[in-house]
């Protein structure tokens, strides 16, 4: 099964409808998947990042353009509030933050609504907590989402992709988190179903995700290491 590759612009728009707009433009030109925002709960968000917010006129039109140009729309997320507006708009996933792994209640909102799937990244989670969660929110639409803070580079632990394909019987994506970006083509020979991957402008701002983004510049060469591993590996 061919991996299916999935730009994350997190909030590195930094709340700029230009910005998003020409990263999201530069995108559509690409061999990608899917595309990905993050909309936080405000009440959740550090102070000097709120000014990143989008209102709900900017979050629409995203995404209605991005359908038009992505197989996969989705929001990255970690509050219920919006989960029924975001359902309305037609997205194709919710994206669950690390931190929000253990959030029985926001989880079980998402599955109550029309979205197809949910990512639940396990950054923060070893496997008992991983166990323990799946257990509780037993449902078709879950995939996990391998990722990892830590910042050494023996941390990364690729082969947890296929650990928890085995252990949970359930789709397992890879999402990068490390500085270290050739993880991102070398998750391939791990089979991912998805794998997940910031990007960012080619200025040298303060973004968010900032150190594991891509920038755009870069990121033919990326997608070109993506292409050649699966050559290599034989993946169909």
């Amino acid at each position: 099964m061919k991996t299916k590759l999935i730009a994350e612009i997190g909030l590195n728009h930094l709340g700029n409808e230009r910005y998003l707009k020409t990263i999201q433009s530069f995108l559509s030109k690409k061999n990608i998947d899917g595309l990905t925002i993050q909309v936080p709960g405000e009440s959740l968000m550090q102070q000097n990042q709120k000014k990143f917010l989008l209102n709900d006129k900017k979050i629409i039109n995203f995404i209605k353009v991005a359908k038009k140009q992505f197989k996969f729309v989705g929001i990255a997320t970690d509050t219920s509030e919006k989960v029924d507006f975001f359902s309305k708009l037609n997205i194709d996933f919710f994206k669950v933050t690390s931190g929000m792994f253990t959030n029985i209640n926001l989880i079980k909102k998402m599955q109550e609504s029309s979205v197809k799937k949910i990512f639940l990244s396990t950054g923060f989670s070893n496997y008992q907590e991983i166990k323990k969660t799946l257990k509780k929110i037993k449902n078709r639409k879950n995939l996990l989402i391998h990722t990892t803070f830590k910042k050494d580079i023996k941390d990364l632990n690729l082969k947890n992709i296929n650990f928890l394909k085995k252990k949970f019987n359930i789709p397992v994506a890879y999402g990068n988190h490390s500085i270290f970006l050739e993880s991102i083509p070398n998750a391939i020979f791990y089979e991912p179903d998805f794998i997940f991957f910031y990007v960012k402008l080619n200025n040298n701002l303060n973004y968010p995700d900032n150190k594991h983004a891509i920038k755009l510049n870069q990121l033919d060469s990326i997608l070109k290491k993506i292409e050649n591993n699966i050559k290599m590996s034989g993946i169909k």
